[in-house]
Parts: structure tokens; C-alpha cells; sequence
């Protein structure tokens, strides 16, 4: 009976120390609390994930590594600037006359003498359950022949972006749901 209640004595000892070890740091009767006691105690800190990714599947980036774009040069994002400021005051004189017809966007490109086969005009599609497309014009030129100034024209805004192409598709990412 003597040897039970010593293995028994031995095994409660053992599990003791083993508490202790694995205590979190500041719960042990020698650890130094981080906190001043005079401190109020704060609620837990959960961190928010910071990966842009955190709750996409795991394939996300496989699965969407068609849309990465070209990285543009110091000079190639100059270049894409310069012609940005040349494109925005015609689409802006557009905007202001309430045409947002990609045919007039077309034209407006031509205009500033940019090459037909650079550029890419579609009009606006429609919001999923909707027929009709809201009024505008999606746009794209290309340029330094990885580079792409695109955007769109609404009642809203014109916007205006310089950005490199993509290997598959080029400027305008195509339309899907």
C-alpha cells in the first residue's frame, strides 16, 4: 500500500511541474509581469490576418495569376503618365457633354493621335440582373508596348489609370462573372 500511495505521491508531483512548465509566461510565482499592476487590465488582442489573401482558398493566386500585370519602368510609367495627362482633358470635355458613347471615345483618342490599334473601347456592362448597361465607356491604350493607360467614362468621373499589361489579355481584362 505504501508503494501505491508514493507512485501516486510521484505521478500528482510530476503533473505539478509539468503545470508549471507550460504555464503562460507572467503566471508563475517567479515570472515579472510586463504590465505595471497599477495598469487597468485590457481587453485580449486578437490579430486581424494581414495577408491580403488570409481567407482566400489556397489556390487564389494560382487560379488568378492571369490578371498580374507587368511591372512598369521608372521610364515606361514617365512615358504612361505624359500620355495619361493628354488623354484625361479629352475625356473630361466628354464627360461635361454627357456622351459617354464608346464611338465618341474612340474618336477622342484618334484625335489626340494615337494609333487605332493601340486602343481598346468597350461600352459599360451591366450589373449582374440587370439588362441594360448604366451609361459609359471602358477604355484602354496601349503603349511602350507593355504599358497601358486605361479607364473608364461615367457621369460621375473619368478615370485614369497608367498600369503594365497582363501576358493574357493585355490592358482590358475581360469580362466574366
Amino acid at each position: 500500500m505504501r508503494v501505491g500511495k508514493i507512485s501516486w505521491l510521484v505521478a500528482a508531483a510530476l503533473l505539478a511541474v509539468l503545470a508549471l512548465g507550460c504555464a503562460a509566461p507572467g503566471t508563475r510565482v517567479d515570472d515579472v509581469q510586463a504590465i505595471p499592476t497599477s495598469a487597468p487590465a485590457s481587453p485580449a488582442v486578437v490579430a486581424e490576418p494581414t495577408d491580403p489573401q488570409a481567407d482566400a482558398p489556397p489556390n487564389h493566386a494560382d487560379n488568378n495569376g492571369w490578371k498580374r500585370r507587368h511591372e512598369l519602368s521608372a521610364a515606361e510609367q514617365r512615358t504612361g503618365r505624359k500620355l495619361a495627362a493628354r488623354i484625361r482633358p479629352k475625356l473630361e470635355a466628354l464627360r461635361a457633354a454627357g456622351d459617354f458613347a464608346p464611338a465618341s471615345t474612340q474618336r477622342a483618342l484618334l484625335d489626340l493621335g494615337i494609333k487605332a490599334d493601340t486602343i481598346e473601347v468597350t461600352a459599360m456592362r451591366p450589373s449582374i440582373g440587370q439588362e441594360t448597361p448604366p451609361p459609359g465607356t471602358v477604355y484602354a491604350v496601349r503603349f511602350a508596348s507593355l504599358g497601358c493607360v486605361a479607364g473608364d467614362v461615367r457621369p460621375d468621373r473619368v478615370l485614369v489609370e497608367v498600369t503594365g499589361s497582363a501576358a493574357e489579355f493585355g490592358c482590358l481584362e475581360p469580362f466574366s462573372h
